[in-house]
């Protein structure tokens, strides 16, 4: 924050004069007819006779405190908006001004250099933000100067499409959790790969909650007949992850449309084991299936 104090003598054709003497000299300025802007190279001063007997002077490098005419806050750093966008979109940044008291001011972003320091983005010259697709929200860091102010802002890119990032957009799976476990852009984490060769697809493994590349997670299940209860058959099966719903199907003939929903055979995930039960099973053939949902 500086404080200047403003020398002014004022002649009366309108115009404020000019002084000078051995350790200072003052600049003359004009006047408006209506007394309300004295202005000069350096400066613009606009006083408000309203209520509040507001002054602001300002000038490229300077904007001056309401009702403190002589205190000058200068721009400390420049803050780009909106904070969060969305990814795989254009999207215009407004431009701001931080000032040395905490306050800010807008300023126009075609007048500011924008470049991209780090980050899934790409800025034009008038502040249009082209954001990529990425698999978990991340940041961008963008360098702008504007008015001898060079500072950085960093962006956020949201991930707002679960399934559009790079080799893995469209395949089914969530992007995040392929880039989780196999990096970006890797064949093995494709749907129908085996990666871990445990016999379970990454598609599975996905839709279980389990992990893809590691052989020591996999689903297991059996199917038991219930103690004391003859016409009674119950599915055992772990892990039951949380958040997701299990339900058991039964078929005869394993024919495709055949499958149906064992009334009140359904259980949400407890992070261990779970058990569903059908109580009409009887003594005739018939195939089971659990069938997995995620949230």
């Amino acid at each position: 924050m500086k404080c200047i104090a403003f020398l002014t003598l004022v002649s009366l054709n309108g115009a404020l004069a000019q002084s000078s003497g051995g350790p200072y000299s003052i600049t003359a300025a004009s006047l408006d007819p209506a007394g309300g802007r004295s202005a000069t190279a350096s400066y613009r001063q606009d006083s408000n006779l309203s209520a509040t007997a507001s002054q602001i002077s300002s000038s490229a490098a300077y904007q001056g405190a309401a009702g403190f005419s002589s205190m000058l806050r200068d721009a400390v750093s420049l803050l780009a908006l909106p904070g969060t966008v969305p990814e795989a979109v254009a999207t215009q940044l407004t431009l701001r001004q931080v000032l040395d008291d905490g306050t800010q001011t807008a300023v126009s972003a075609a007048l500011a250099t924008w470049s991209v320091n780090s980050g899934p983005a790409s800025v034009s010259a008038t502040g249009l933000l082209s954001a990529q697709a990425v698999s978990t929200n991340t940041d961008a860091t963008l360098q702008i100067t504007f008015s001898g102010v060079s500072a950085p802002s960093t962006i956020t890119i949201q991930n707002t499409v679960a399934d559009n990032f790079g080799l893995y957009a469209a395949d089914g799976l969530d992007d995040g959790w392929q880039v989780q476990y196999f990096g970006p852009n890797n064949p093995l984490a494709a749907p129908g790969v085996d990666a871990d060769g445990d016999g379970q697809t990454n598609l599975f493994e996905f839709t279980a909650g389990l992990v893809p590349n590691s052989r020591a997670s996999r689903f297991v299940f059996s199917l038991e007949g219930v103690p004391g209860q003859p016409t009674q058959k119950r599915m055992v099966f772990q892990p039951a992850i949380n958040g997701r719903t299990f339900t058991l199907l039964k078929s005869s003939t394993l024919l495709p449309g055949s499958w149906q929903t064992v009334p009140g055979a359904v259980v949400v995930g407890n992070d261990g084991t779970q058990t569903l039960t059908d109580p009409s099973a009887g003594t005739s053939r018939a195939f089971y299936q659990v069938q997995i949902n995620v949230p």
